[in-house]
């Protein structure tokens, strides 16, 4: 995911559950969906359903240009979720759980911690290990509660795929990454029982992740941008069809999940926005088509 300055991801490519059930809730006196996990059970008050969303990462007011979106993700501390709210959209603030911005406020404890295992050059920000019980108690006593902190609707997770790709390099030194990911998402699942909760890609253990979500994020489903050239390629077939078959084993894990694409293309190639716009609704997701700074809102004729 392109665009947070704080925490960034790598960009890259990234169910034990059983059956929902229903029941009257007297006391709020709405019908209210609930799942059982492990023994436990999550109650989800009105529904996640949405038909647009958006990405927005900028820090300047675009409340009114938002107002027409069903769901926002946002970066903590930039667009202001409680305007939005009040119009009816759900906004999601954004936290890496793989990763610190080696500029970001919480490098340094996290540094002390020794809980930095990779530099990542493209964006300056370190892979974390995801194992280590500091990496959870600084999420869930500051990172979580300092995202949170203005009121949002519940939070968008990226940066999974980074140790994730350290086990798959090195599966003896870092084996239980995967796990450890998993465990994160249900931990937090059943710390925030009511939020929404999205991630982006983390396609290894999406399957596995995708009871506790209420939305998982295809980025680059049918169009990218080299972050260097500004050049736009179409996602290979190959690419596509592994992506696809990623969604339909996380709704097969999940049927009420939601699936909501995000594509990148230069704001004047109109064609290819249609293109990107009718091959996600196609398939029954829900998409968003910006730039890789996502530092804009784009409301696009196709999206309307």
């Amino acid at each position: 995911m392109y665009g947070i300055p704080e925490q960034r991801s790598t960009g890259n490519p990234c169910g034990n559950g059983s059956s929902d059930v229903f029941r009257l809730c007297a006391i709020v006196a709405l019908l209210v969906v609930t799942f059982s996990l492990f023994g436990r059970t999550f109650a989800f008050g009105g529904s996640h359903k949405v038909e647009s969303w958006a990405c927005y990462y900028g820090h300047e007011d675009r409340t009114e240009r938002l107002s027409g979106f069903d769901l926002l993700v946002s970066a903590p501390g930039g667009q202001d979720p409680d305007p939005l709210r009040a119009k009816g959209v759900k906004v999601l603030a954004y936290v890496s759980l793989g990763e610190v911005a080696g500029n970001g406020q919480y490098y340094e404890e996290a540094k002390r911690l020794g809980l930095l295992v990779r530099h990542n050059e493209n964006w300056d920000s370190w892979v974390v290990d995801v194992r280590r019980p500091e990496w959870s108690e600084l999420l869930f006593t500051r990172i979580i509660p300092d995202a949170l902190s203005t009121g949002y609707d519940g939070l968008f997770f990226d940066t999974l795929d980074s140790p994730i790709d350290m086990q798959r390099r090195d599966p003896d030194t870092y084996k239980g990454i995967e796990r450890a990911c998993v465990d994160l998402v249900r931990a937090i699942r059943e710390k925030y029982p009511k939020k929404l909760l999205c991630q982006n890609r983390g396609f290894e253990i999406v399957r596995r992740t995708a009871p506790y979500l209420n939305y998982l994020l295809i980025e680059g489903l049918s169009s990218s941008m080299d972050l260097a050239t500004s050049t736009r390629t179409d996602v290979s077939e190959a690419d596509r069809n592994f992506l696809i078959a990623k969604a339909e084993a996380a709704l097969k894990a999940n049927p009420k999940l939601v699936v909501l694409s995000l594509d990148y293309v230069p704001v004047e190639d109109k064609q290819e926005i249609e293109k990107a716009y009718a091959f996600s609704r196609k398939l029954g997701f829900v998409p968003y088509v910006s730039t890789p700074a996502l530092n804009e809102v784009f409301i696009h004729a196709s999206g309307e």
